[in-house]
């Protein structure tokens, strides 16, 4: 986002984390991005950070909602504790930045919230029960979101990305729960039928294309981002 001219708050549970992307923006580009601690699911800290961006960079057009955590487990497995969290981290916190953000991208003119959702809120899967459902609580919410912008006029949209597996920590973590981490992205590289696990800037270039002057007409849309995976199931050749 930096590389294409945006001004980047950086902001995570973990504040190191934020601490470190913000520095890396800043060596190439220096003064374009700060950092915060960031409780996605708390309103309050929700406030802190859209202040703070109103305060640093005078204003809001771009929103990604991108925290997430994933818990595995089919219906008769999954504890409610681990429902309810998924619900908290994965959408409430979605649930939350959008509400809070909408007034300040109005005073600003224009807006582009992208949600980051899964193709497993697309595709059913029954070892992510409460993962999926999330996921799909975010895709019908961004749609929500996005008619509402349009029909008071706001000129704000609204759109979600479904990514299948990427590799980021996320999925390194669930690795480490299964076994060797060359050999699970080998078996899960099979699924997809391009035939390779996405790179983070794989997802990264959607979200620049739906926060872009380009992408104006695009609102209530999914961006589905696989490799082909949620096409069904193309057998070997």
């Amino acid at each position: 986002m930096a590389e294409e001219g945006a001004y980047v708050i950086a902001t995570d549970l973990n504040e190191v984390t934020a601490t470190e992307t913000a520095n890396l923006i800043n060596e190439i580009d220096p003064a374009t991005a700060i950092s915060a601690k960031h409780d996605a699911t708390r309103q309050k800290d929700w406030r802190k950070v859209l202040k703070l961006a109103q305060l640093t960079f005078g204003g809001l057009n771009i929103l990604v909602n991108n925290a997430g955590i994933s818990i595995g487990g089919d219906i008769e497995s999954t504890e409610f504790t681990d429902w309810k969290k998924l619900q908290e981290v994965d959408v409430d916190s979605v649930f939350w930045g959008c509400k809070l953000a909408i007034p300040h991208m109005k005073d600003s003119g224009a807006g582009s919230i992208i949600n980051i959702s899964s193709t497993v809120g697309i595709l059913g899967n029954p070892l992510t029960l409460g993962y999926g459902s999330a996921k799909a609580a975010v895709c019908s919410m961004s749609k929500s979101i996005a008619l509402h912008c349009a029909r008071h006029k706001y000129n704000i949209r609204c759109n979600s990305i479904h990514p299948t597996f990427i590799k980021t920590p996320l999925l390194n973590r669930f690795i480490e729960t299964v076994g060797n981490q060359q050999e699970t992205y080998k078996t899960l590289a099979e699924l997809i039928p391009l035939g390779e696990i996405l790179e983070t800037r794989d997802v990264t270039y959607g979200i620049i294309y739906l926060a872009s002057d380009e992408a104006r007409m695009i609102t209530g849309s999914e961006l589905v981002i696989d490799g082909g995976l949620t096409c069904g199931y193309m057998p070997p050749i």
